[in-house]
């Protein structure tokens, strides 16, 4: 009897645990084929724009360009979204811009065009950033929030990385312009299975209500994250030394993702190479963005900290391997994989120092000039790295990476 009793309250108590632990809306899977393309593509353009005769400097263009179309999408389809109280149609409006653009871009004959025609991508693909917000808070119960957020991040991010591995097995055998289509094609079945799972959500959010969930608009477009929050801006007391902090930072993120598939492939490294320096920085990411989170505790800063110093050591990794060209590729793989590291760290406590700092009225402002101050610093970086990359050289903006890395550090010592 002892035994059976026993036995009962282990099972009382086993499920006691996972009573609360809510079950995840079908549609998040809607967004895994979307993924899979979008992170398989992800290497594509840059590299394309090389073979095209496209440098240094025109990657830099295209990525500033391309992050600029993306915050204003963003703002636009968000905001038309709570308008008209509609999210669906966005959603699938972001999956089916999938196919197109990506079939497009395998037709197109020159750098510009190619510039041009991932532009307007990246304004239509921004609905796909601002909108799952909604859906998201509108699936499952309020307690249940971060869990749901969560998983949805995880699921994407997996995605995304399940994206490149399947580039680096196609890219030995097809051409870019062939593995445009081979991606395109596979982000085809998101279109009819959102159109299937996905259940409309007419509700409002109040986005200056609810907690800062994790706002990152640029180099989330690279890893797990995928939607932002749009809404006012405000700088609250005491977030000043921050955002300037922030800044600085994506200024030396625009200086180094855009530029280092460059760096290999004027070194002679084909596209597999890229590819698994790719999986490599994202799975690392992806690996540790849940453990980080779950072990942060109240010293945020601290966390922070040790995100920009990790993230120093892959820039002077990086200007290392440009002095000592024997040791070049393993020291881009060593640095691809301290990026991806230092932004578990990066990525967590930033949000959650904004959101504390700012109090609770003003969370949803301040998110908001956090991704302002994001997409601004990235935009800059990109902007102003193939110039100098041009002039100076690839050392140059790893340099002035670093500086600016040590300067953000130096800004949260205060």
């Amino acid at each position: 009897m002892s035994q059976r009793v026993a036995i009962a309250v282990r099972n009382a108590s086993v499920a006691n645990r996972y009573r609360y632990i809510p079950k995840m809306p079908g549609w998040f899977y809607s967004f895994v084929p979307f993924k899979v393309a979008t992170g398989g593509s992800s290497a594509l353009v840059s590299l394309y724009l090389l073979e095209l005769g496209g440098n240094a400097s025109t990657v830099g263009i295209a990525f500033a360009l391309a992050s600029l179309a993306s915050m204003l999408g963003a703002l636009f389809w968000g905001r038309l979204s709570d308008k008209t109280l509609r999210r669906k149609p966005f959603i699938l409006l972001g999956f089916a811009s999938v196919p197109l653009f990506l079939t497009a871009m395998a037709f197109v004959k020159t750098p510009a065009q190619l510039i041009v025609v991932n532009t307007v991508y990246a304004f239509f693909l921004a609905s796909t950033l601002s909108v799952p917000i909604a859906l998201v808070l509108r699936s499952v119960r309020k307690h249940s929030w971060d869990h749901a957020i969560g998983k949805f991040n995880e699921i994407s991010g997996w995605g995304w990385v399940l994206g490149l591995v399947l580039g680096f097995g196609l890219s030995g055998s097809l051409s870019i312009p062939q593995l445009f289509m081979a991606f395109a094609i596979l982000g085809l079945p998101s279109v009819f299975m959102g159109k299937r799972m996905i259940r409309e959500a007419p509700i409002y959010i109040n986005r200056q209500a609810i907690r800062a969930f994790g706002n990152y608009v640029v180099e989330k477009a690279r890893y797990m994250p995928s939607f932002i929050l749009h809404t006012n801006f405000s700088l609250p007391d005491g977030l000043g030394r921050f955002y300037v902090a922030f800044l600085l930072f994506w200024i030396a993120a625009g200086l180094y993702f855009p530029q280092m598939p460059v760096l290999l492939t004027s070194e002679g490294y084909t596209r597999e190479v890229v590819y698994l320096a790719l999986i490599a920085n994202s799975a690392v990411s992806a690996m540790n963005y849940t453990r980080v989170g779950a072990a942060m505790g109240r010293i945020k800063e601290g966390v922070l900290r040790k995100g920009l110093l990790l993230r120093a050591g892959a820039f002077a990794t990086m200007i290392l391997g440009t002095l000592i060209a024997p040791a070049l590729l393993p020291l881009a793989f060593a640095s691809y994989i301290l990026a991806g590291y230092s932004w578990a760290f990066i990525g967590v406590s930033s949000t959650a120092i904004v959101s504390e700092k700012a109090g609770e009225k003003k969370k949803g402002s301040a998110m908001g000039t956090y991704n302002v101050v994001g997409s601004a610093g990235y935009i800059t970086g990109s902007a102003i790295s193939g110039a100098l990359i041009s002039s100076a050289g690839f050392g140059a903006a790893f340099g002035l990476g670093l500086v600016l890395i040590g300067g953000s550090i130096a800004l949260l010592k205060k």
